[in-house]
């Protein structure tokens, strides 16, 4: 077996358990019975504790070098970029931390429902300064490790290349567009 397949079907198995997890937070979403937020976030922090530990393996690492030593065909080099890109991101971050993030962001998301069907954004306010706690934490790691800002670090992992200093000004001018709009929208 050679180092890229190796990588596919180890790639092929953080798939599945990422569609794994993608289905438990649909259930969490549509059918779920009120009460059970607390273990679904246990499953779905753990399911990504895993997914974590299989990523940022010494194996993995091990392959991803060696892949690159063998003849692949363009589109093979370009997933063995990416494969490199999404290991770089999850071995900048431990796991615990990971693990901590997943389950205050699925705790968070279930007491939003609540707070919204209430109208008490109050009730939301302690979880959510927690998953921005965490997910700054996880942007500084992130950016020492990348060499990146703390923003840049967070954008990076969904929109590779992307940077504060180009969205920035596209946020500036929906700052001055919006009011205007909404205030059309309403009349």
């Amino acid at each position: 077996m050679n180092a890229y397949s190796g990588l596919e079907r180890r790639f092929a198995r953080l798939d599945a358990i990422g569609d794994a997890a993608g289905i438990l937070g649909w259930d969490s979403q549509t059918l779920m019975p009120d009460g059970a937020a607390d273990g679904r976030a246990d499953q779905l922090a753990t399911l990504r504790g895993l997914a974590h530990e299989i990523l940022t393996a010494p194996e993995t690492a091990d392959a991803l070098s060696a892949a690159g030593e063998q003849g692949l065909d363009p589109w093979q080099a370009e997933n063995l970029a990416e494969m490199r890109r999404v290991h770089a991101h999850a071995a900048s971050v431990p796991g615990d931390l990971v693990e901590a993030s997943s389950r205050a962001t699925s705790k968070a998301e279930m007491v939003w429902r609540e707070a919204r069907a209430q109208s008490d954004f109050g009730l939301l306010l302690t979880h959510l300064s927690e998953v921005l706690r965490l997910q700054r934490e996880i942007g500084a790691i992130k950016g020492a490790a990348l060499g990146l800002g703390t923003y840049d670090a967070l954008l990076d992992e969904y929109d590779p290349g992307m940077r504060r200093a180009t969205i920035d000004p596209l946020f500036a001018e929906l700052r001055t567009r919006l009011p205007g709009l909404v205030a059309a929208a309403r009349e």
